[in-house]
């Protein structure tokens, strides 16, 4: 069977098809993963290179998409995005009560591979819970993530976003099973961190520790934590601020980003 290479994947809809049931984009599968931990919807896939409304209805109307427990997420993968079929899913995104969601992503040509961008993805809804109080502490957490969301909107950051939250934790998908990017923050501490969180994996934290010199070189001292009373591990950066003063979250949310970006594209390196 001959490999169709990710430049003649672009030459028709039949090769880029083909091209993406091979090689499943990393992407569209993180960006994803956390909608689907909390709905369990399956998703369905649409690829074509110039992006037809048309194609979208046909894969609403499959007899298997008609016959799903719940509606599915739809992952539209397109190498040619239209303004006017853009603004209609928009639409539609935000008007769904949460039982529908669209996402779309662009694929591109970088160098001799092919590349995605994440151009429309829903609102992630949560199950409406029982209101409670809200500590001094809760309220900097949340007006801590309110500004980070902000800023990763601002960066262009999708695969870092998330949802505002009076907690110390907000959990990043990264496309590795049973691994995550945990960025936390500290209110009586005062630090920001970035961490690869691995779950039940120690295999994987001991081969990550051969490199402790090369990944502390590009990241700074690290916290290296596999306790034998844990299943789970973390390796963690730490950057300390000050959260008496709001003015200045802004800069520590893009530094968390950052750190973050860098934290993931060091350990997929010995990954």
């Amino acid at each position: 069977m001959t490999t169709i290479t990710a430049e003649q994947a672009l030459k028709s809809k039949q090769n880029f098809t083909e091209y993406l049931a091979d090689n499943t984009p990393a992407l569209v599968t993180s960006t994803i993963a956390n909608y689907q931990s909390k709905s369990g919807k399956v998703v369905v896939t649409i690829a074509e290179l110039t992006q037809n409304f048309e194609t979208f209805v046909n894969a609403v109307n499959e007899p298997t998409v008609l016959e799903l427990p719940q509606k599915p997420y739809f992952a539209w993968i397109v190498t040619s995005p239209k303004d006017r079929i853009m603004n209609v899913l928009k639409v539609v995104n935000e008007s769904s009560t949460g039982d529908l969601g669209i996402f779309v992503f662009k694929a591109f040509l970088n160098g001799d591979k092919m590349d995605f961008e994440c151009l429309l993805k829903p609102e992630l809804r949560e199950k409406q819970k029982r209101e409670k109080t809200i500590t001094k502490t809760g309220g900097i957490q949340y007006d801590y993530w309110k500004v980070y969301s902000e800023v990763c909107d601002e960066m262009g950051e999708g695969d870092y976003q998330i949802k505002p939250a009076s907690q110390h934790y907000q959990n990043i998908p990264i496309g590795l099973k049973g691994a995550y990017i945990k960025q936390t923050i500290s209110v009586k501490d005062n630090y920001v961190a970035s961490e690869l969180f691995i779950g039940d994996n120690k295999k994987l934290f001991a081969d990550l520790k051969e490199h402790e010199k090369e990944i502390e070189k590009e990241l700074g001292a690290m916290t290296w934590d596999c306790k034998d009373s844990n299943k789970s591990c973390f390796i963690r950066r730490t950057i300390f601020v000050d959260f008496t003063n709001p003015e200045r979250y802004q800069e520590y949310a893009k530094q968390q980003i950052e750190l973050a970006i860098k934290v993931r594209e060091t350990f997929f390196k010995y990954i």
